[in-house]
C-alpha cells in the first residue's frame, strides 16, 4: 500500500490483509514456519549506540541515492542493448571470481552477516559492488527483482558499521548482526521510499519491540537522507509533477479508487466505415450513444461517431429524396458525414480512472474503447469513456463514497 498505492485506505487495507494472510498461511503449510534468518540475540546495550545508529543511516541514505540515480541512468539506458547486456555480463563475471558472494539475490550472505560469519573485504564487495553491479542490471535492461540485493547491501553496510563501532568502542557497542539488521531496514526504506514497510520488516523479522527505537531512527535517517541530499524520489516513481507522484496528487487518489466501468458508456454498435442506408437504419435500432467505426487496417485508429449524427444525416437525406427510392447501390461513407469523430485507444476493462485520466493527456486521443479478452481475435469492447465523463464523475460524484467497482458504498 506504502509502495504501490502511496495511501492508506480502509478498502484497499482489507484485500491486501486477506492477500498477505491467506499467503503466509499457504507458506506455512508448504514448508513449516521456520524463519527465513536466524537472528541473533537482541540487545542494543549503551545509548551510546544511537548517535552511531545516526551516522549509519546517514550512509545507507546516500548508498540508496547512489543505487537509484545508477539505475535510473538515462545515459546508461541509451547505450544499445548488447553493450549494456555485455557490460552486466563482463562486469558480474569478473568481481565473482574474487567474491562469488555478489552473485543472485543473496540471502545466505544475510544470514552469515547477521552472524558475523562475514569477512570484512566481502562486506566491502557486497556493500559497493553488488550496490554498483545491481544499479547497472537494472538500468541496463535486465529484468530483476531489487528487494533481495538490497536486503543484501543494506546488511552488509550495517554490518561494517557494527564491527567499525565495536573497534571504536569495545565495551559499549552493540552486536555487528543488531546493525546488519538495522542496515536491511534503512536500505529498504531509503530505496523504496517506505519507512513504515521497512518497519513492519524489521518487527516481523526480529519478533523483538525493543528493536523499533534504533530502527525508526535508522530508517528515518536513511530515507530522508535519500529524498533531501539525494534528490531521490523512491525506485519504483519515475514521474513527478508539482513535486509529488501522480498518485500522492488528491485528484489521482480519487481516480485511482475507481475502474473505468464506472463512468463508461456502454450503449455502443461497432460498424464498418462504408454502409447502406438500411444497415444504418438497423445500427441505430437500438438507440446506440456511440458508432465504433473500425477501420480495414490495424495501423488505423479506430474512430468514433455520435450516433446522433448519423441519424441527422439520414433524416436530412430522406427530406432531399421527396419520396424518391434511394439508389440501390447506395453506401454511406461514415467518415465523410458532417459531425465529430473522435480518435480512440485502447484500455483494459480492469483499469483505473486515474490511467484513463493520464492516457487522455494525449492531445490526439478523444476517448478510449475499453476492451476486455486477451486473445485479439476475441477481444470486444465494451465502452468509450471520454474526458467529459471523468470529469463529471469527479465533479459531481463523491469518491469516498463510491467503491473500486463504481457501486455507492
Amino acid at each position: 500500500m506504502e509502495v504501490v498505492m502511496m495511501e492508506y485506505t480502509l478498502m484497499s487495507f482489507m484485500p491486501v490483509i486477506l492477500a498477505s494472510t491467506m499467503g503466509a498461511l499457504v507458506a506455512q503449510l508448504a514448508y513449516g514456519n521456520e524463519p527465513a534468518f536466524r537472528i541473533p540475540e537482541i540487545a542494543l546495550g549503551s545509548l551510546i549506540n544511537l548517535p552511531w545508529i545516526v551516522v549509519t543511516g546517514l550512509v545507507i541514505g546516500l548508498l540508496a541515492g547512489l543505487f537509484i540515480h545508477i539505475s535510473r541512468s538515462q545515459r546508461i539506458i541509451q547505450w544499445p542493448l548488447w553493450m549494456r547486456l555485455g557490460l552486466v555480463g563482463v562486469a558480474t563475471g569478473v568481481v565473482a571470481w574474487w567474491f562469488p558472494q555478489v552473485q543472485g539475490i543473496g540471502y545466505d550472505s544475510v544470514a552469515a552477516a547477521l552472524n558475523n560469519q562475514l569477512e570484512i573485504k566481502v562486506l566491502l564487495a557486497l556493500m559497493i559492488i553488488k550496490l554498483l553491479i545491481t544499479a547497472l542490471t537494472v538500468a541496463g535492461g535486465v529484468p530483476i527483482g531489487i528487494i533481495g540485493p538490497v536486503l543484501v547491501i543494506g546488511a552488509a553496510t550495517g554490518a561494517l558499521f557494527g564491527l567499525l563501532g565495536g573497534w571504536l568502542w569495545p565495551d559499549k557497542a552493540a552486536d555487528p548482526g543488531i546493525y546488519a539488521m538495522l542496515g536491511m531496514a534503512a536500505m529498504m526504506g531509503a530505496v523504496l521510499q517506505a519507512p513504515l514497510a521497512a518497519l513492519m520488516a524489521l518487527l516481523e523479522l526480529t519478533h523483538t519491540p525493543s528493536i523499533m527505537l534504533p530502527g525508526m531512527l535508522a530508517v528515518v535517517v536513511a530515507c530522508l537522507t535519500s529524498r533531501q541530499l539525494t534528490g531521490c524520489e523512491g525506485f519504483f516513481i519515475s514521474t513527478v509533477r508539482y513535486g509529488l507522484h501522480p498518485l500522492q496528487q488528491p485528484l489521482m487518489q480519487a481516480l485511482s479508487r475507481v475502474s473505468v466501468p464506472a463512468v463508461m458508456e456502454r450503449q455502443l454498435v461497432r460498424t464498418e466505415r462504408m454502409i447502406t442506408p438500411e444497415k444504418a437504419r438497423q445500427l441505430l435500432e437500438t438507440n446506440p450513444v456511440w458508432l465504433v467505426i473500425e477501420r480495414s487496417s490495424e495501423q488505423k485508429p479506430v474512430l468514433a461517431l455520435k450516433a446522433a449524427e448519423l441519424a441527422r444525416w439520414l433524416l436530412e437525406h430522406d427530406e432531399a429524396l421527396q419520396g424518391e427510392e434511394p439508389p440501390a447501390d447506395e453506401l454511406i461513407d461514415l467518415l465523410e458525414i458532417p459531425g465529430q469523430r473522435l480518435e480512440l485507444a485502447p484500455i483494459g476493462l480492469q483499469a483505473t480512472l486515474s490511467e484513463a485520466f493520464l492516457k487522455l493527456q494525449d492531445d490526439a486521443l478523444g476517448a478510449l474503447y475499453v476492451v476486455h479478452g486477451y486473445r485479439p481475435k476475441q477481444r470486444r469492447i465494451s465502452g468509450i469513456i471520454t474526458r467529459g465523463a471523468i470529469e463529471r464523475y469527479y465533479h459531481y460524484t463523491d469518491p469516498r463514497g463510491v467503491d473500486s467497482r463504481g457501486n455507492d458504498a
